[in-house]
């Protein structure tokens, strides 16, 4: 055994693998909170922003062009009905089979001043909030 020089002794070896364990998972946390938070905040964001049905509908009825018989009858059928409540139903139906003329046809004539008015007069007294 005295011809084996080259086995030396038992060496302490420094272990650095529990810290550097530790700071990896911390590191990793600390970007997934992150990543969490501006997802969170962009999704936020974009509800925000996004209108629902009864919004779109409100901003439709307020635009409609009295000129344009055909868009003011699809409009009012389509969309004012969304807040009608039991009250007003009937004459609700009264003016949806007043306007059935101008839906159908391709030339269609202007909306007399009366059907104008009552039209007016309906959505002026629709509760938004329903």
């Amino acid at each position: 055994m005295e011809k084996l020089r080259d086995i030396k002794g038992v060496v302490e070896v420094h272990d650095n693998s529990l810290t550097v364990l530790i700071v990896t998972v911390v590191a990793l946390l600390l970007l997934a909170a992150a990543a969490g938070y501006f997802m969170k905040r962009k999704m936020r964001k974009k509800r925000r922003f996004r209108k629902t049905a009864k919004e779109l509908a409100r901003e439709r009825i307020e635009a409609i062009d009295f000129d344009n018989p055909k868009s003011v009858a699809y409009t009012f059928i389509e969309d004012v009905g969304q807040f009608v409540d039991e009250k007003r139903k009937s004459q609700y139906e009264t003016l949806v089979k007043a306007l059935e003329p101008y839906k159908y046809k391709k030339e269609v004539p202007p909306l007399d001043a009366g059907l104008k008015e009552k039209i007016r007069k309906f959505i002026k007294e629709i509760r938004w909030e329903v």
